[in-house]
Parts: structure tokens; C-alpha cells; sequence
């Protein structure tokens, strides 16, 4: 370990240990504070906010303005009772803090320059409350700090009025700056600075060097957009002597970490967004510089709030799929977080289950050679074969001769019956009605507002009418050979409209295993692909339903000796999700059902925490009633890399990069699953209980082996 680690090792564990000891409601304002300083970088990380804090103490000003503007915000939003979100509260201190900076500036500290701050961040409290009101329920776009640059802008222009406050040097720290740099990098460091107040280079140097520590994502967005912006500034001015001395460059870097990481999910594209956003910027800059510059003030931010705000608004309207709706701590947990959800599961695609029970093979699929085109190409159709292949036995010309004809039609969602039709008599083999394709049907409407068609249903054997609500497995008809149809099977297709015949849209199966017990999950069917249902098992899913403060008690052994004892203990968050926790309360496990499974959702907390195994062990269990039955899982890499591992920021370019699968094999009362990372094999044993959870985890790689046992459940 290099010697600047051990000093920054002792260093944070002792300011672990001194928070151990602060008070839990004292612990909570520090915590808020330090948030709000990071919070100027876009992240969320009270260390990354205790060194800004200490940097803003190169100038007293700056940082005892800043504190006084934070503690303001404190008081004023405690007075208005202000029922506001961790979230809320960081938008007003973050453009508090700001207007603090700003003010202690130009100013030097004085009652008056004391009472302008406290006054300042009063009026951008309620221009952050207004702004918020409306950004988020009619825009649906983030306030960013308008605030600070509207009420900045007020005190610059009015403090020309004001002769009792005493005007500070603006620059009486340059021997921070380090003359034998090249001007580029001057410019460069020189523009970190100015995010706080401080135009210096060493101040500069600490918060790129604090940035790359926390975030590499936000590092390379920073700093290649700061020069992108540059270069083309320079092309335009014609110099870049010029282009480096300007001091409102600072927007492209703000902009470049906005786009390209902290409103958008680092990918190829946001990165593009990013690039395009510093070039449009480059024109706001210079036309608003020459417009500020006759007042005698800064642009501020203003390039920065309007080209970001008018990106999020046409990416909000058009709907782009990696708008990040769960910004996290930096954008390699925000990455993370989002390939874990969108890598695992689909939410919006709809998932009705198989209109059979029993095996049936794919006759037409999505897109297929005969009927299945254009509009009504997402459909399926299904009929049973023999071991030869056939569809039918004997003779090949008689209809009850067909395997499927007869038999049950199964209502594949829970919904209500919305048009029913079964006066048209079967088609003899060999004939079809292209009069009325659609033959016999039945559509039912979901809750979840889609429509299922399912067509050719045999003559007078519907058992439900308009108006009635089935469940799933509701006996519906009879498989028939009724419109268009060459031989008796079920077409079943998904559609947004009631109208029989509508245009059909995509779909998965939710209850489907092919051939030899794997379930098909988040895939189309194939052609001629052997299918069956899962039947779901309520008896397996008493055993999952856990309840609020169940606790249970775990033995842990590695390598056959004991090493630790655990109490795993159900908790709820406030909007209802519940999750595993141990006697750390900050590591969490989230869990829930999700169709007719259980599922680990995600994870938070300590790299090393036990919850990672029972992550790894039960990420996804079917509550099947089948015995033997098999699935893959795609782990999540934040259960085995840390956010600032390479292979992570890898993934923002190409997401599927290194992508964790593990295979699971339930037989009875017992999964067992492997997968491979970083070329070590993983084995995974778990046990269920005989009334709820499970008895007992076995989790092992080349090195080690780890047990855990229940010895007690409570509740």
C-alpha cells in the first residue's frame, strides 16, 4: 500500500470512528451537508463532500458565506414546515449553497454581507419551491440550479448600488496557480475551480483528482468535454490564448456530466448527447457573454441549465429508453442499478400464460410464412403432435382425428370477457371460410390494458359470455377448426384494441418450458418448438410469503468451521417494497413476487455482505408445482464488481460485455446453480424449509466453502 493510502486510509476510518460516536440527529445534519456539497458535482457521497467543504476554506469567504446560505436553508424550510424529500432538499441547499459562493465572492464577511446571504438564500428557497412545482408536474424536467443563476444574477446587479458592503479582490489567491503549466491545462484546472468559486489551479487539480477517485465515468465526461468545447471555442475565436482564459467554459463540463452520465444512463448514445450538448452550448455562451458582460457579471450557468433542459425535455417527449428514472451516487451505480432491471426483467412488455395445458407445438410463430404477416404478425399458433410429427391419427380427412380438436381452451390472463362469437360451424379438411378468417372467438381484456384474441374456436362450445370475469386456467372453449383455418389448432394474439382482427403487438409467454423442463423466459417461441405450461404452486408460495420483522437466525461455517451467527430479519421500506436486512442495518436485499415468482430485486450495502450469497443462491425462483425444472439467471455485477472496476465502465459502451449467467436446477425442496465469473466457478446449494424460507445455503468456489444452517425462526 503506497504511503498516500495508509494516510487516507487512517484518515476516513478515523472520521468513521468519530461519527460512531456524534448523536444520531447531529450525524443526520452533517450527513446533509456534506450531501449538498457533493451534490455540486452531481454525486452523492458525504467523503467527496467533506473534501469540497474543506477546499472551500482556501477563501473564508466563500466558505462561511456558503455556510451561512446551507444553514439558512435549514431554518427557513423547518419555519415553512416544508415537508420535503432527501431529493427536494438537495436541489434548495445545492442552489444555496451556490448563491453563498457567489455572494462571498465579491464580498467580504460583514453583518451586511451575513444578512444578504440569509435574505438571498430566503428568496431561492421560494424560487426553488415555485420551480420545482412546476418543472416536475408540468415538464417533467429537473429545477438544476436556475435558481442560483437568477438570484446571483440580482445580487451582481444590485451590489452595484450597495456602497456599505466591502467588495473583496476577486482573485488574491494566485499563488495557487502554477505558472510552468501549459495553457491548456491552466484552463482546465482553472474551470474545476470555478465550479467552486475558486479559479486556481491547485484548487482545480484536487477536485479532478477527487472526481477520478469517485467516479471514472464522470472524470472522462468532464474532461473530454471540457476540450471539445475548447477546441471548437477556439476554432471560432480564432485563438486559443482566448479560448483558454474563458472563464465561463466551466459550462461544458457541467453539461458533459449531465448528459452523459448523471440525466442519461452512461451509454454510446449519452455520450454522443454530451458531445452535441457542449457544441450548441458554444453559441449560448458567447451570445449571452456579450449580453452579461455590459452589466459587468458573469453568464454563470445559463448555457448550462438551457441546453440540458432543452435535451431532457425532447428525450422526456419522445420517450427515449435510457432516461435515468433512479439517479444514484455516480454514474456507475446509476449503470449498474439500470442493466440489473433491464438485464433481468421486463416490466412492460406484457406476459399472458399458455391457452392449453398439456404439450403443444408452435404451428405458426411471430412473422411466420403463411398468415402470420404485417399487422397481424405477432400471433401464435399451436397445435399437438405426435411422436412422427403428424397432427392427426388415422385418417388424415375426418376432424376427430386431430389431436387438438376438442380440446380445452384455457383463458391465458385474468380479465374481462369483451366479445364472444361460436355460431360458425368447422371447417371440413381441406376447406377454409375466407370469408370470416377469424372464425369462432373469444376476447378478453386485461387489467393491465391489453386485449387477447384467441380465433377458430369449435362450433357452440364457448362456456363464458360478454360482461364475464375469468381468472387464468378458466375454461374458455374447445379447440376447433372454425374461419380460416387448414386444420384444427388455437391462434391466440395480443392487441391494444377491442376490434376483432386489430393489429397485434409483442408478447412473451409467463408460464412456458420447452422440451426437456427449461423455461423459456424473455424470449419469442420458435417454430415447430415443443411447449408446455408451468403449473404454480401456492404451497411453495406460503413458504416465500414473508412477513414484517420475521426474523431468522442463521449459523455461518467456512470451511467447516463456524465463523459467524446472523439474524436475517424482513423489513419494509416506505413505499412498501420489502427486503432481507442483518444486523447491519444498511445492507438490504429487496424482494418480491413478480407474476408467479419470487425474485431478489436488488441490493444494497457492504461489498462483503452475507446478503450477496442469498442474492446469488435465490435471484429468481419459479413457484412451480413441476418437481424438475430447470432456468437461467443473469446475475447482476454489482453483486461481484465495485462500481469503479473497468469492466463496469465497459459496459457503458457495450452493456451485454461480460454478462454473469447462471444456470438453476429445482428438484423438489432443492435448487442447486453454478456460474462462472472472472474464470472461478461457483456452486450454490440451497435447501427450503418445511414451513417458510430456507434451512439451509451452501455457497462454494476453488477457495473456499461456505454453510449457513437455521437454528432459529421467530415468528
Amino acid at each position: 500500500m503506497h504511503s498516500w493510502q495508509k494516510i487516507s486510509f487512517v484518515f476516513f476510518n478515523d472520521l468513521l470512528v468519530v461519527k460512531k460516536m456524534i448523536p444520531k440527529k447531529i450525524k443526520q445534519y452533517i450527513d446533509s451537508l456534506l450531501f449538498s456539497y457533493s451534490t455540486l458535482l452531481f454525486m452523492h457521497n458525504r467523503y467527496l463532500g467533506f473534501v469540497l467543504l474543506l477546499i472551500t476554506f482556501v477563501n473564508h469567504n466563500i466558505a462561511i458565506h456558503g455556510l451561512i446560505a446551507w444553514f439558512t436553508t435549514i431554518l427557513f424550510t423547518k419555519l415553512m414546515n416544508l415537508k420535503i424529500t432527501n431529493n427536494s432538499f438537495a436541489i434548495y441547499s445545492y442552489n444555496s449553497l451556490l448563491v453563498g459562493f457567489s455572494i462571498g465572492f465579491i464580498f467580504k464577511i460583514s453583518a451586511l454581507s451575513i444578512l444578504m446571504t440569509m435574505t438571498a438564500s430566503v428568496l431561492t428557497i421560494l424560487l426553488s419551491f415555485a420551480m420545482f412545482s412546476l418543472f416536475s408536474y408540468y415538464l417533467r424536467l429537473p429545477v438544476l440550479n436556475i435558481p442560483f443563476t437568477i438570484i446571483s444574477t440580482l445580487i451582481y446587479l444590485a451590489s452595484a448600488r450597495y456602497s456599505s458592503l466591502i467588495v473583496d479582490s476577486f482573485f488574491p489567491f494566485e499563488h495557487l496557480n502554477f505558472t510552468f503549466l501549459p495553457a491548456s491545462l491552466h484552463g482546465l484546472f482553472k474551470s474545476f475551480g470555478v465550479l467552486l468559486f475558486l479559479p486556481y489551479d491547485l484548487i482545480g487539480i484536487i477536485i479532478l483528482l477527487s472526481i477520478l477517485f469517485y467516479s471514472r465515468i464522470t472524470f472522462f465526461l468532464s474532461v473530454s468535454s471540457y476540450f471539445i468545447g475548447i477546441t471548437f471555442l477556439a476554432l471560432y475565436k480564432g485563438s486559443f490564448a482566448l479560448a483558454y482564459a474563458d472563464i465561463s467554459s466551466f459550462n461544458f463540463v457541467l453539461i458533459g456530466i449531465a448528459l452523459g452520465g448523471v440525466f442519461l444512463i452512461p451509454s454510446k448514445r449519452s455520450y454522443l448527447f454530451a458531445l452535441l450538448g457542449v457544441l450548441a452550448s458554444i453559441f449560448v455562451l458567447d451570445a449571452v457573454s456579450v449580453f452579461w458582460s455590459s452589466f459587468g457579471i458573469p453568464v454563470f450557468t445559463l448555457p448550462f441549465n438551457l441546453i440540458v433542459l432543452l435535451f431532457l425535455y425532447l428525450l422526456n417527449t419522445i420517450r427515449h429508453p435510457k432516461i435515468n428514472l433512479a439517479i444514484k451516487d455516480s454514474p456507475e451505480k446509476s449503470l449498474l442499478n439500470y442493466l440489473n432491471y433491464h438485464q433481468r426483467f421486463d416490466f412492460i412488455t406484457p406476459k399472458p400464460h399458455l391457452p392449453f395445458s398439456g404439450k403443444w407445438r408452435i404451428y405458426q410463430a411471430f412473422d411466420d410464412e403463411w398468415t402470420h404477416k404485417g399487422p397481424w404478425k405477432y400471433a401464435y399458433d399451436f397445435v399437438i403432435k405426435d411422436d412422427d410429427g403428424k397432427t392427426f391419427s388415422k385418417k388424415e380427412n375426418k376432424l376427430k382425428n386431430y389431436y387438438c380438436f376438442g380440446k380445452p381452451v384455457l383463458a391465458p390472463i385474468s380479465g374481462t370477457v369483451t366479445e364472444v362469437y361460436d355460431l360458425l360451424p368447422d371447417n371440413p379438411i381441406g376447406v377454409v371460410n375466407d370469408q370470416k378468417n377469424w372464425g369462432n372467438y373469444v376476447i378478453i381484456y386485461s387489467t393491465l390494458g391489453y386485449y387477447i384474441e384467441i380465433s377458430h374456436i369449435q362450433y357452440k362450445t364457448l362456456k363464458v359470455k360478454n360482461g364475464d370475469y375469468v381468472v387464468v386456467g378458466t375454461i374458455l372453449g374447445n379447440c376447433g377448426n372454425s374461419g380460416y383455418s387448414p386444420q384444427p389448432h388455437i391462434h391466440m394474439q395480443l392487441q391494444y384494441l377491442p376490434k376483432l382482427g386489430s393489429e397485434t403487438h409483442p408478447f412473451y409467454f409467463g408460464n412456458a418450458t420447452d422440451e426437456v423442463g427449461n423455461i423459456i423466459h424473455k424470449r419469442d417461441l420458435l417454430k415447430d418448438e415443443l411447449v408446455s405450461p408451468i403449473n404454480f404452486s401456492r404451497k411453495l408460495k406460503r413458504k416465500f410469503q414473508f412477513l414484517l420483522d420475521d426474523t431468522f437466525r442463521y449459523e455461518i461455517y467456512k470451511n467447516d468451521k463456524k465463523i459467524n451467527e446472523i439474524e436475517l430479519k424482513i423489513g419494509m421500506e416506505i413505499d412498501g417494497s420489502n427486503y432481507f436486512t442483518t444486523e447491519k442495518e444498511n445492507d438490504k436485499l429487496y424482494f418480491g413476487f413478480n407474476e408467479n415468482e419470487f425474485v431478489i430485486y436488488n441490493f444494497t450495502g457492504a461489498k462483503k455482505s452475507y446478503l450477496k450469497m442469498l442474492f446469488c443462491a435465490i435471484p429468481r425462483i419459479p413457484l412451480a408445482e413441476e418437481k424438475n425444472i430447470t432456468w437461467q439467471e443473469i446475475l447482476p455485477d454489482l453483486l461481484f464488481y465495485s462500481s469503479q472496476n473497468l469492466k463496469i465502465i465497459a459496459k457503458s459502451i457495450h452493456p451485454n460485455l461480460h454478462k454473469i449467467r447462471a444456470n438453476y436446477h429445482m428438484k423438489n425442496d432443492e435448487i442447486q446453480g453454478k456460474f462462472t465469473v472472472n474464470s472461478e466457478l461457483f456452486n450454490i446449494k440451497i435447501q427450503f424449509s418445511e414451513i417458510k424460507g430456507f434451512q439451509e445455503l451452501v455457497y462454494t468456489n476453488t477457495r473456499d466453502s461456505y454453510r449457513w444452517i437455521l437454528v432459529e425462526r421467530d415468528k
